[in-house]
């Protein structure tokens, strides 16, 4: 069985059609997935959050080809990764293989060699290299056509681009981090604060917390609320603190939409502090 291609970009609704045709167009047998197209425009770290989340839930071996690129056509690295597990990324080397370095870890990384791996009659593009390089690069990688050696010349791991992950800080009782993305459907507010670290200061669920969270222009939100399981554990309207699905903290609404109520705005950096009462 050929590995899966799993694509997204943020291209929007339908905006991976001819990504799509050109890996068929390589090999008609190919398994083609398009994992969303809504990434928030231009964000290398949605991206890169975005592959830590779904990267463990895909078969080993899966071709994931992440477009992202604020950059295209510039001398910023298009490249494809060997994940530790055995899956690979195609993708520009422009931070959104950051999570990725840590869980499950890079084995290696190759530059796309152009001359080799680009599709044919494109040579005077540079605004659409996910059709024409990753795509059309993944599709041969995914074949057969190519193996990893194939790819393009090799470049060391540690000269992967990487973005500033947030920290965080803790004390007896106390835990403090920034927000490190929004939830477009639901609003809720995703942390870098890990539970583990919560935990170590003592803040349990099932615990009321005072939860603080300040923008560049002041206090937000500062009130005790729970700190829950899931949602359905408090009544509707009411937020809730929780076990987010990667292992950090999060911040909702029982059937609301936090960030909408709080008029939060993405691109304003957030800082969360949970204390326990």
């Amino acid at each position: 069985m050929k590995p899966i291609i799993a694509m997204q970009t943020d291209f929007g609704v339908g905006g991976g059609s001819t990504m799509r045709g050109t890996c068929l167009k390589v090999d008609p047998e190919l398994e083609v997935y398009e994992i969303s197209h809504s990434i928030e425009k231009f964000n290398i770290k949605a991206a890169a959050r975005s592959l830590y989340h779904i990267v463990p839930y895909w078969p080993a071996g899966t071709v994931f080809v992440s477009v992202i690129d604020p950059g295209v056509g510039t001398s910023r690295r298009a490249s494809v990764a060997l994940l530790n597990n055995g899956s690979y990324v195609v993708t520009p080397d422009n931070g959104a293989l950051t999570l990725l370095l840590e869980s499950p870890g890079i084995r290696a990384v190759r530059t796309i060699d152009e001359t080799v791996n680009r599709l044919k009659g494109t040579e005077k593009v540079s605004i659409f290299h996910g059709r024409d390089l990753f795509a059309y690069c993944a599709a041969r990688l995914a074949s057969g056509i190519i193996g990893f050696e194939g790819v393009g010349p090799e470049y060391p791991v540690e000269e992967i681009v990487r973005y500033p992950e947030p920290g965080y800080t803790c004390s007896d009782g106390s835990v403090s981090g920034s927000v490190t993305g929004i939830m477009r459907t639901f609003g809720n507010l995703e942390t870098g604060i890990p539970v583990s670290a919560a935990e170590a200061s003592g803040i349990l669920a099932g615990n009321d917390v005072r939860v603080t969270i300040s923008s560049s222009s002041g206090i937000v939100f500062d009130r005790t609320i729970p700190y829950r399981a899931s949602f359905g554990w408090v009544p509707e309207g009411d937020e809730v603190l929780y076990n987010g699905s990667d292992g950090d903290l999060g911040i909702g609404i029982n059937l609301g939409n936090f960030a909408q109520r709080y008029g939060l705005d993405p691109e304003d950096p957030l800082v969360i502090t949970v204390r326990k009462e």
